[in-house]
């Protein structure tokens, strides 16, 4: 990410997103069954108060998607690695404008803990076009490798039966199959190695 950023600034871009700049926040963040487990960890160690708010702003969210039919549809286009089907629905998402649970005062309140995913969305047009994503005007930062799309393979046990990831919007509605759903572990070496591998295949 850093070797995009110095080829950003080289040809005389920079990075235009802020502190205060939440309006990509309100899509649909897919995160590696790794990460969901370290973010269950931090909503229960939060103080009671602020866990409640958290929480809250979840089933909010779930409540609507529940709706709308399409968690169940970004399962199925998962599963099938349909990348067409799967931006159609994170746009539907986009358009339903249900902000991060993690988003306080348009920043990320977790900024230090965010996900992989959201920590490679960059851009370099104006904040302003971003509360619509359209690719005529969101100039994304393209990235030589995402890692987290290298982390998604990982926490898969079987491809077939599980993406690697989960939408986190449905992080406390997944938490119990989050936690026993880890692949089997493994000397730390051979986890580097797996993931070397990926990244420079």
């Amino acid at each position: 990410m850093e070797i995009a950023i110095v080829e950003v600034s080289e040809n005389g871009k920079r990075i235009s997103c802020r502190s205060g700049c939440g309006a990509c926040c309100s899509q649909l963040v897919p995160v590696s069954k790794a990460e969901a487990t370290t973010l269950l960890d931090l909503v229960e160690s939060m103080p009671d108060e602020r866990q409640a708010e958290v929480r809250s702003r979840f089933a909010k969210s779930m409540a609507v998607l529940d709706e709308t039919g399409l968690l169940g549809e970004l399962d199925k286009a998962a599963l099938a690695h349909d990348k067409e089907r799967i931006k159609a629905i994170g746009l539907a998402y986009f358009e339903l404008n249900l902000p991060c649970p993690f988003l306080q005062n348009q920043s990320c309140s977790i900024h230090p803990h965010r996900p992989l995913s959201c920590r490679e969305f960059l851009v370099v047009s104006d904040p302003a076009y971003c509360a619509k994503p359209d690719p005529a005007v969101v100039e994304n930062v393209v990235l030589p490798k995402r890692v987290s799309s290298i982390l998604y393979t990982l926490s898969s046990k079987d491809p077939d039966m599980d993406a690697g990831f989960i939408p986190l919007v449905k992080l406390l509605a997944d938490a119990a199959s989050i936690r026993i759903g880890q692949p089997t572990p493994a000397p730390a070496m051979e986890w580097v190695n797996r993931f070397l591998q990926r990244l420079s295949s």
